[in-house]
């Protein structure tokens, strides 16, 4: 079986701990992305961002006892990139086999795993990637 790499995407749209929330909520509608890598400035991965995990973001100013104005300001002040990410990630390598990915993938609730080598994000690869792989190999 092939390896990570050959289905992965490589360099991914990333966001860093210093974004605010409205760039990383940008990077969400420019590209087509539901997975936001965060590293450092030498590409080590940090923590990950799903889109799932926005709307969480406006739950949680709901929820004090005195409500804020919803506006990008407000998100940008109260909001830290570091609060919302997931930190240290389940990460895979470049090396591994695409089977490990689909193994981690049955048994988690995970849509994407970061490809990581030495602590360097690589790419990523999502569950629709190992399902299109599988799919080829199938056919």
């Amino acid at each position: 079986m092939k390896n990570i790499s050959t289905i992965m995407t490589a360099s991914p749209v990333v966001g860093n701990p210093s974004n605010k929330f409205s760039q990383v909520l940008r990077l969400f509608t420019e590209f087509p992305v539901h997975h936001l890598p965060i590293v450092d400035g030498d590409s080590k991965l940090i923590g990950i961002i799903s889109s799932n995990d926005l709307p969480k973001v406006f739950l949680s100013l709901c929820n004090r006892p005195e409500p804020l104005q919803m506006t990008m300001d407000v998100f940008d002040a109260e909001i830290k990139i570091t609060d919302l990410m997931t930190l240290n990630p389940v990460t895979i390598s470049s090396t591994d086999p695409i089977s490990k990915a689909a193994e981690i993938f049955a048994s988690r609730k995970f849509m994407a795993l970061p490809v990581v080598d030495d602590g360097v994000l690589l790419g990523i690869v999502s569950l629709k990637d190992v399902v299109h792989y599988l799919n080829y190999i199938a056919a």
